[in-house]
């Protein structure tokens, strides 16, 4: 396993708040590709949430996710890896290849994942096995593996996969003598942000948010972990998400929004969370912030009714499904949400109580 320095004061891995940035409008970004967005968001809550979609709908999205999560990786490391990078890994061997995704796969949070086998002889019989155990989403990594796959090979790839052991699976990439020629990218929208003024306390040692210190990072399970509740957690791209909605909505039309908000607020009503973390409105914003889920500009609470309007929001299918269920949790009631993004980007949620 590639060493992985922590932070010693915070705890945080030291390449995750090095290569992110902490905005004071509520998101995290790239540093190295300010366009990228990412997330720090309950990998149960982002799993529950699709597979509640395929519940309600009654059909499987598994390719959808595997698809979507291919493009959106395959962009991301072209992009990290400088092209002379990628030009030299292609030629020192499978090696390299399986040490920077199992790298990027623990700092991330995405499972313990290992080299099983490989055969690369620039051939159609190529291909190479991973096993990773405690996957946070065995689709998305399918997607994960894929791309990273394509990208610092150069050449497409098929993935196929089997349980080995109760959350153990290995997969296998068949690497064929094609060169990569992707007809479709994944339409990533340019983000046009808000200004804000959020100011997180500070890590004096790494400079990420000192907030990080609250989770433990399970280096030699891929799992980062929430030191009280035992949430796991994970960092991913936010494109990758709205695309795949995106994609649902194109293949099975609008009521894909409505399954997936209700899919998490199942989730969340359920005592995913628990319903002191509405209380405070002031904590209620931070944890929006440094998850990087934007700004939230006004919250009203009372019994019968909430409103709420975050600026920079994303993933909104489960935001809106988040804020109905933090509601019902808190007030055990039933209710009606409706909601909407404004000219200028703000996502305004209004959740009143049907008794």
């Amino acid at each position: 396993m590639a060493r992985i320095r922590l932070c010693p004061a915070c705890g945080a891995a030291r390449k995750v708040t090095s290569l992110h940035a902490w905005m004071p409008n509520g998101t995290i970004l790239e540093k190295s590709n300010p366009e990228h967005r990412m997330v720090f968001i309950e990998s149960d809550s982002l799993r529950d949430t699709f597979e509640g979609i395929e519940r309600i709908i009654g059909i499987s999205i598994e390719p959808i996710i595997v698809e979507s999560q291919r493009r959106s990786t395959f962009e991301s490391v072209n992009i990290e890896l400088p092209a002379p990078v990628r030009a030299l890994t292609r030629w020192t061997g499978t090696g390299p290849i399986a040490r920077y995704i199992a790298t990027i796969g623990r700092l991330n949070g995405l499972g313990d994942i290992q080299l099983v086998d490989f055969r690369r002889r620039r051939g159609k019989d190529d291909y190479i096995i991973l096993r990773i155990r405690e996957p946070y989403s065995l689709p998305h990594f399918c997607g994960n593996f894929a791309g990273a796959m394509e990208a610092v090979d150069g050449r497409e790839v098929s993935i196929t996969y089997e349980e080995k052991a109760p959350g153990e699976y290995e997969l296998t990439a068949r690497i064929s003598s094609h060169a990569v020629e992707f007809k479709e990218r994944l339409q990533r929208k340019k983000p046009h942000f808000k200004q804000g003024e959020i100011e997180l306390e500070r890590c004096p040692v790494c400079g990420g948010p000192k907030i990080l210190s609250r989770y433990a990072w399970r280096l030699e399970r891929g799992v980062i972990e929430n030191r009280d509740s035992k949430r796991r957690m994970v960092f991913m791209g936010t494109a990758t998400q709205e695309a795949i909605v995106d994609e649902l909505i194109k293949e099975l039309g609008d009521s894909i929004v409505q399954a997936a908000i209700e899919a998490q607020r199942e989730l969340v009503a359920s005592g995913f969370f628990s319903s002191d973390e509405i209380k405070e409105v002031p904590d209620f914003r931070e944890q929006f912030a440094y998850r990087g889920l934007g700004n939230l500009r006004e919250i009203e609470l009372e019994a019968d009714h909430m409103h709420f309007r975050l600026e920079n929001p994303c993933l909104h299918f489960m935001v809106v499904g988040l804020v109905q269920g933090l509601y019902e949790r808190a007030f055990g009631v039933r209710s009606k949400v409706e909601w909407e993004i404004t000219e200028d980007g703000d996502l305004l949620v209004d959740v009143r109580s049907t008794g």
